[in-house]
Formats: structure tokens, C-alpha cells, sequence
């Protein structure tokens, strides 16, 4: 009987045939009970099986691809069983041509599940892809073309399961794509222009970018039509792909996401350089958000009209940490300096007005150029 039971299970020909040879033949609810009893335990042992497998796989990160196979397929499966041990119920009961309606029923269930196991199976392959430190990341697109070709699939097996003839659809699909190109040519620009994009690596989710028109953000999605940017102001910003495609787009976390920040720093002539040097790099040894590599640096760029002027060069792990380090930067500098008496030179400008006229011509107005307080001044005179 346990032979019996096992080649029920895995060849409905074979029950067909034998039907008549064994005692239930005259009783065939009996075997179709049977059926459904051994189709029911099987699908909850699949079930119990595959919750307990992912329950207990401490090994199994939850963003890997093995843990998201499981979790994907066992519903699938013991569904299958549980239907399947319907549908050799029903051919054993001889209504397989007569139920044609609950057969494609049957069918019909399995194909929408096993293609939406196999859409998020994908998506999260991608995800987990993505996650880990490879080479080959995938955009979002990708993720959106899956879901289309699953949905066109599901939609072939559907109507090949119903017996559905496609032949008019073929006929008129050339009449519907010449219509649907002309009135989707923006679309269709989106589309091609986003494929562009993933493959030009211009940049990829997560990315901090600078838009054409100057806006700055974080790329959020990349979708078949538009590209989504959230600023530093929460607002979100989105940018079809065709319009992208044809900008000039500003990647500020590649090839790495590191950026350098330069500082400017001004000093008072006669101020020794190499305390600058000194106190700037002190300042950047205090400041977490200043990366110890690569080093920062100290530049002398030039000497100004009023000052020796100094450039400050440091990398910031994220695009986004820029402001806030030169922030701190500039504060602590200030404080240095005000404790090594550095001054900081900026100019000043003394103007004096006409207030009366001698023989018949204005006078002359005085204009002074100066640093700072009880310097000379720079410029002579000059006339208003």
C-alpha cells in the first residue's frame, strides 16, 4: 500500500491505469480521500519545514540570497502540492475534461503564485546584490524591467491556460506599437535614457549628485520614467531621465564617496606661517569629522593685497559632512588664532562728502584705504 501511495504521488498515469486493479477502484471516494488526505499533510509538512529551516538558520543573514530563496518558495510549493493533490483527485473522479472551468482555475492560481515568488525573488536578489561589497551593483531599473517581463509572462501562461486565441492581438500589434511609439515618445525617451544612465554609471542609489539647475541631493530611486532626489531641505525632486541623460550631472560620491573640502584662511603680514600651519592642523586633529586619511594639508596660495591667504585641504567622509566641518573648522580657527594673537585682516574704507563749494567748484571729497585700526592707509586721495 505504501508502494501504492508513493507512485500515486509522483505519476497520476500511473494511478489512472491502475485505478482498476485495486480494491477502490469501486469505491474511488475513498481514493480521492485519500489523496486529499496525503496531498494536505505533505503541504503542511513542506510548511512547517520551511518556517522551521528559516527560523532556526542563524547562518543565514536576513538580506542573503539563500534565506530569500526559502522564503519565497515554500509557500509556493506546498500550495502546489495542496492543488495538485486536488487535481489528481479530480481525474480520478473523471471530471479533468467536464470541470474545465475548475482545472483552469487550479492552473491559474499556481501560475500567479510561482511568478510572484519569482518577482520578489528577483527583486530581493537584487537588494542582496546590491548589499554586498562586489563588483557589479544594479540599478533600480533593473528591478522595474523584472516586473515587467514577469507580468507579461503571467500574462501569456494565463491566456495559453484559457485556450485564449492571440492571433487577432498579433495581427493588430503592429497598429497598436506604431500609436503607443508616437504617443509615448516622451516615455520611451525616459526609458532609453534611464538604460543609458545605469550603463554610462553616471551615478547609482545613494549617490549625492548636483543637478544642471544646481540642486544638490541624494538620488533616491531610478525608475523606468524618473529619477527621484532628495535635497538636504527634504523636498524631493523628480527629474525625468531623458532630461538627465542630456545634462551635465555632477557625481560627488564617485569614484569614491570621500569628497576634500578647501578652506580659505587669511593672516595679518608679518604673522609666521608655520604657526598657521601649525594651529590648522591642530584644528583638524580635534574635528571627528575630518578624515586622518588623507592627511590634511596646508597651502600658501598667495599674497594678498591685505593678507597672506591660506587654503585649508581635507576629506570628509560623506558629501553631505562638508558644511558642518567647515563650520567647526572655522570656529575653532578663530578661537586659535584669538589665543596666538593672529590677527585677521579685512579691509576698511574711510569716505568723506562734499559739504560746501569754493569759488564756485566743489571740493575735493578724501577717501582712505585701510586694514586695520592705527594701520596706514593704502590709497592716496582721490577725487569723488
Amino acid at each position: 500500500m505504501d508502494r501504492t501511495l508513493f507512485d500515486i504521488s509522483h505519476s497520476p498515469e500511473f494511478l489512472l491505469q491502475t485505478a482498476s486493479d485495486i480494491p477502490l477502484s469501486d469505491r474511488p471516494w475513498l481514493l480521492v480521500i485519500a489523496i486529499l488526505v496525503i496531498s494536505y499533510l505533505f503541504s503542511r509538512l513542506i510548511e512547517w519545514s520551511g518556517h522551521k529551516l528559516l527560523d532556526q538558520s542563524d547562518y543565514w543573514p536576513d538580506d542573503s540570497i539563500n534565506r530569500a530563496f526559502f522564503q519565497e518558495i515554500h509557500m509556493p510549493l506546498y500550495v502546489s502540492v495542496a492543488l495538485g493533490g486536488i487535481y489528481l483527485s479530480l481525474s480520478v473522479l473523471g471530471v479533468v475534461e467536464s470541470g474545465y472551468f475548475l482545472v483552469g482555475a487550479i492552473l491559474s492560481i499556481l501560475v500567479v503564485l510561482w511568478m510572484r515568488a519569482a518577482k520578489r525573488l528577483g527583486g530581493q536578489w537584487i537588494e542582496a546584490v546590491n548589499a554586498t561589497e562586489s563588483d557589479y551593483e544594479f540599478s533600480p531599473i533593473f528591478k522595474n524591467f523584472w516586473t515587467i517581463l514577469i507580468v507579461l509572462g503571467t500574462g501569456i501562461s494565463l491566456l495559453v491556460i484559457w485556450e485564449i486565441d492571440i492571433t487577432p492581438f498579433l495581427a493588430s500589434a503592429g497598429i497598436i506599437g506604431i500609436i503607443l511609439g508616437l504617443a509615448a515618445q516622451e516615455a520611451i525617451g525616459n526609458l532609453i535614457g534611464g538604460v543609458s544612465l545605469y550603463f554610462d554609471d553616471t551615478y547609482n542609489t545613494g549617490d549625492v549628485i548636483i543637478l544642471e539647475g544646481g540642486q544638490r541631493g541624494t538620488v533616491t530611486d531610478i525608475g523606468i520614467r524618473s529619477t527621484t532626489v532628495l535635497t538636504r531641505d527634504n523636498i524631493l525632486i523628480t527629474v525625468p531621465n531623458a532630461v538627465l541623460n542630456s545634462a551635465s550631472v555632477v557625481n560627488e560620491s564617485a569614484p569614491q564617496r570621500r569628497k576634500r573640502i578647501r578652506v580659505p584662511i587669511t593672516a595679518a603680514y608679518g604673522t609666521d606661517y608655520r604657526d598657521v600651519e601649525e594651529i590648522l592642523l591642530r584644528v583638524c586633529d580635534e574635528i571627528p569629522l575630518i578624515l586622518d586619511s588623507p592627511s590634511p594639508r596646508v597651502m600658501f596660495r598667495e599674497f594678498g593685497d591685505s593678507a597672506l591667504i591660506f587654503e585649508l585641504w581635507a576629506y570628509v567622509a560623506h558629501p553631505f559632512s562638508e558644511q558642518r566641518a567647515i563650520d567647526q573648522i572655522n570656529r575653532l580657527v578663530y578661537d586659535e588664532f584669538d589665543n596666538a594673537d593672529i590677527v585677521i585682516p579685512f579691509p576698511q574704507r574711510e569716505i568723506s562728502f562734499l559739504e560746501s563749494e569754493q569759488n564756485g567748484f566743489p571740493q575735493q571729497s578724501e577717501e582712505q584705504t585701510y586694514v586695520n585700526e592705527g594701520e596706514e592707509p593704502l590709497s592716496d586721495e582721490s577725487s569723488n
